[in-house]
């Protein structure tokens, strides 16, 4: 255990007494990280109010997005299962009757495998001609005394090859068979062992080879001839519509295809979530505006506590926005929400959301009203000619609080440099306490050095002294 000299001549415990002193110091300190630590809470609790309101301005663009207003056709399968379909574009109103006896499928060649000495490679390529266009033609690297499963493994890395290879056993003999990359009877490959290393031999099995014109699917459209696809995947049989085959059918699947129109339920998922955007930028921004400081608050937790409590600017907000939001617009088809069933929660009813500003959603009169005419709703939101719709007057507003010169993103920033300033106040805390620590340490040492001197003469002193007759 070491043992401390400090404050032997004077008696003192100067080590102690330089800690006291720096900790009172410290509490310079530690004030301003308090400090520190509220305004960070101030900018992160205006942060996420600055989030929600974001939101909503999303959520209003979305109500003028081109997209959502334009009118598409929808197409179904009675039995997706076998038969899936999508519109592509244009396709033609009404049904259309599918049978699937066979599904197009790849060709195939399974082969018995020699692992050799020597390293060597296999060529691949559809077809019979190595040189012919388009072939995918491909060499696979085979080192030597590689596995089955080292052969497949190479085959299945390469993206661009015509095979994918699979290694299988036949009771306690493995071997390896190679499946066309795409379907129909010119899915055909040919394998080139020519250059495969000394040693190492493909020897091909009859039983797995798949070849010809039963690779085809086998259709009928609209109970006509049948017909015989290479893929499964159709973009011609129904002008318009793309035809996935699944799976066999046991009787003809109907696909059917509709007019064109606009998507009501997305458009009223739309305008909810709107509402709903807006009613959480009411319920953060009243739980702040409510939650009180702790006066004598001392841990991490209670010193974030309350920043924005009664805070005026947010309450203007919150005002700001509900009057945006039930704004009566004139010069279009509707007014505004309230049109659509959107207002105020009624007397007796979420009478606590009705007093923090929350809206409701009439779903009811909200459909009904797209249903009757959803051009008016388009406009409300996206407006007619010079007059601005909803959309844009939420958006702007939104802009004054959280754009690059709002009123939010104005104190964020302030909290920025309010926040620089104690990091740099702290920096200058330390760096004195540093100093001042190393000059009390320096004092107390030229002390007891002093007083060690004198008590070394004094004893001298007295020894004389003591020797005097």
């Amino acid at each position: 255990m070491p043992i401390s000299l400090t404050g032997m001549a004077s008696g003192l415990d100067t080590e102690s007494i330089i800690s006291q002193l720096m900790q009172l110091e410290q509490t310079k300190v530690t004030a301003v990280q308090k400090r520190q630590t509220q305004v960070t809470q101030h900018k992160n609790d205006l942060q996420a109010i600055k989030t929600k309101l974001d939101a909503v301005k999303t959520a209003a663009n979305d109500l003028s997005s081109a997209s959502l207003w334009k009118p598409v056709q929808t197409t179904a399968s009675s039995d997706p299962t076998k038969i899936d379909v999508t519109v592509l574009g244009g396709a033609g109103i009404g049904g259309n009757s599918i049978e699937v006896s066979r599904l197009a499928s790849s060709a195939q060649h399974g082969f018995n495998y020699t692992a050799g000495a020597n390293a060597g490679k296999l060529t691949f390529y559809y077809g019979n001609d190595p040189n012919a266009a388009g072939n995918s033609k491909i060499d696979i690297d085979v080192p030597a005394n590689a596995t089955l499963q080292d052969v497949a493994t190479a085959i299945n890395a390469k993206d661009g090859a015509p095979v994918y290879a699979a290694v299988v056993k036949n009771g306690t003999t493995e071997q390896i068979v190679f499946s066309s990359r795409k379907t129909g009877a010119n899915s055909d490959f040919s394998v080139d062992t020519s250059q495969l290393g000394a040693g190492s031999a493909l020897a091909e099995d009859p039983a797995y080879t798949r070849t010809g014109a039963t690779l085809n699917a086998a259709i009928k459209v609209n109970g006509g001839a049948e017909i015989n696809p290479e893929s499964n995947i159709l973009e011609n049989i129904i002008p318009g519509v793309r035809v996935s085959l699944k799976g066999i059918t046991s009787s003809p699947v109907t696909v059917t295809t509709t007019q064109p129109a606009v998507n009501t339920e997305d458009i009223a998922k739309k305008v909810t979530a709107l509402v709903d955007a807006y009613n959480a930028v009411v319920t953060a921004t009243r739980s702040e505006l409510t939650e009180k400081r702790v006066p004598t608050a001392t841990t991490t937790s209670d010193l974030q506590k309350g920043q924005l409590f009664g805070d005026t600017g947010m309450a203007s907000m919150l005002n700001s926005l509900k009057e945006t939001m039930t704004k009566a617009i004139s010069g279009l088809g509707l007014t505004g929400l309230s049109d659509l069933g959107i207002g105020v929660p009624k007397a007796g009813t979420n009478s606590e959301d009705a007093r923090a500003g929350k809206l409701t959603v009439d779903q009811e009169k909200l459909k009904a009203a797209i249903a009757n005419d959803y051009t008016k709703v388009k406009e409300l939101f996206s407006g007619q000619g010079a007059t601005k719709g909803l959309s844009a007057v939420i958006a702007d507003y939104v802009g004054t609080q959280t754009g690059t010169n709002g009123i939010i993103t104005g104190r964020m920033k302030t909290d920025d440099t309010t926040l620089k300033g104690f990091t740099d106040q702290i920096t200058k805390l330390n760096e004195r306490m540093e100093v001042e620590q190393k000059r009390l340490k320096a004092q107390f040492a030229a002390m007891e050095k002093a007083l060690s001197n004198s008590q070394t003469q004094q004893a001298w002193l007295t020894s004389q002294i003591a020797t005097l007759p």
